[in-house]
């Protein structure tokens, strides 16, 4: 089972529209897909048309209490093979509820364990924008990351910090998250997008995704309405994109991030 991050510690990098975007594709192609959602916005969870205002119990109370099941939680989708573990407000808590467990970094992990191997064949997480106990949680619980990068020159910033981050568990752990891609996102055809990508490429050689996510009115439009692009418009720029970009991460190999995560070379 895969276990794939998207995450990026700067806000308004398309990181959930990704996130869904690709399970939606890969469930498309016959995977079982669950998607993980990590975020007190719960955004992932209302791209896919759930309302998760008022929902309980989430993924809050599955990560807190032993004795709220999996499948209380879980809740399926208009995306056939494609289920959700919805979160709200309710997760702003986990963080201090959570401080003074010994487990605090790695429950997300341990409760993903106890689903096995078999049930799912990738769980993607939607990762919040910000450092936090949750991001430490989806952190050590991930296999493989995605990080989604605006073509700004602030979001660079939050793509250095996940490096970091990758280099602390390194050195604390032993072993840390594969880094799978990076995807430039909110692309426009302006000098200073063009030196960013270009930078974005030199700097992570055979990582960075061949196809770049540009702005997309048809997205937008589809997670207003709680449909995934390719249900909206499957024929528009912004799904056609996106679906290049779950083809590419289909094709890596869970075996060489295996490989990956236990050396420093990432």
């Amino acid at each position: 089972m895969r276990r794939i991050a998207f995450i990026n510690e700067k806000g308004g990098t398309c990181k959930t529209t990704l996130c869904v975007s690709v399970a939606a594709h890969l469930a498309a192609r016959g995977g079982r897909v669950l998607v993980a959602d990590l975020d007190t916005q719960g955004h992932a969870g209302k791209s896919l048309g759930v309302d998760v205002r008022r929902l309980a119990p989430t993924i809050h109370d599955w990560l807190l209490d032993p004795a709220v099941r999996f499948d209380d939680v879980v809740r399926a989708t208009g995306v056939p093979g494609l289920e959700l573990l919805p979160a709200n407000k309710d997760l702003a808590g986990f963080p201090v509820a959570i401080a003074p467990a010994p487990d605090r970094v790695e429950r997300l992990r341990r409760r993903l364990d106890d689903l096995g191997e078999d049930r799912y064949d990738a769980v993607l997480l939607d990762a919040p924008p910000s450092r936090s106990l949750v991001t430490d949680n989806v952190l050590v619980a991930a296999r493989e990351l995605v990080v989604p990068v605006a073509l700004t020159y602030l979001a660079l910033d939050g793509c250095a910090e996940i490096l970091e981050s990758l280099e602390r568990l390194r050195t604390e752990r032993g072993e840390a998250p594969a880094l799978a891609l990076v995807v430039p996102a909110l692309y426009r055809k302006t000098r200073l997008a063009d030196e960013i990508l270009a930078k974005l490429r030199e700097r992570f050689q055979g990582l960075v995704s061949r196809s770049v996510l540009g702005w997309s009115v048809a997205v937008d439009e589809a997670q207003s309405h709680g449909r995934t692009v390719f249900e909206w418009a499957p024929r528009s720029p912004g799904a056609r994109a996106l679906a290049a970009i779950a083809e590419e991460l289909a094709a890596k190999s869970p075996a060489g991030a295996a490989a990956q995560r236990r050396t420093a070379g990432a």
